[in-house]
């Protein structure tokens, strides 16, 4: 396995990582994503009952796994915590406690490493671009994780606490099929056209930092 994509939610691989999973598809590399929740605490939309989301959700991210071309994935059952402050609307039902509480979640990803051999762990920055505390314990955990068995890699806003080291900007076939694995979360679509609506680039630009790396690159670090 040459990329391994590990993420808290459902929908997050596609957001943050869904051209680059494509791109290194079409390379010639297997790609990996690994979900650490199942997204228990995202909106309904009214499309499900709230006890039914996760199973829902599951489903959207296997079909937005196949558009991404993913050859292994993997969803796991870490709770997924409660939605920050002034984030309304019909969700499912969730605990509160989330990845934060349960650090066993790196040992889990460890053996996923173990397992698949990535050369590559793509996840969010330590501060988890929006200080969501799942994004954070993921990023924390997936580091750790990889020590001494992959080299992490963080996808990253163009403007922030962590400079961009490589861009990649996609072309239309791979805009085109990102767009459609996107539309397969219709459960979180108020969240993905929020997000659309705010960083619009962000859709057809994907921008990583690699540790140890500088300049920025047009391209793949791969």
């Amino acid at each position: 396995m040459d990329l391994l994509v590990v993420v808290p939610h459902p929908d997050d691989e596609t957001l943050g990582a869904g051209g680059a999973l494509l791109l290194a598809k079409a390379s010639g590399l297997r790609t990996s994503v690994l979900t650490l929740t199942r997204g228990e605490a995202g909106r309904t939309l009214g499309l499900c009952p709230p006890e039914d989301l996760p199973k829902v959700r599951l489903e959207e991210l296997g079909r937005a796994a196949e558009i991404l071309g993913v050859d292994h994935l993997e969803a796991l059952a870490f709770p997924n915590a409660l939605p920050q402050e002034g984030e309304g609307g019909p969700r499912g039902r969730a605990t509160g406690k989330g990845l934060a509480h349960h650090p066993e979640a790196r040992e889990a990803i460890r053996e996923r490493l173990l397992r698949l051999r990535p050369r590559f762990v793509l996840t969010f920055p330590p501060d988890g671009i929006n200080g969501h505390p799942d994004h954070v314990a993921t990023s924390l955990y997936a580091q750790e994780a990889a020590e001494g068995l992959a080299q992490v890699v963080y996808f990253v806003p163009p403007e922030g606490p962590w400079p961009v080291t490589h861009r990649l900007c996609l072309p239309e076939w791979a805009l085109s099929r990102k767009l459609k694995a996107l539309a397969q979360h219709r459960t979180q679509a108020l969240s993905i056209l929020g997000f659309m609506g705010r960083y619009p680039e962000r859709l057809w630009t994907e921008t990583f930092h690699l540790p140890g790396s500088e300049g920025v690159r047009e391209g793949p670090w791969w």
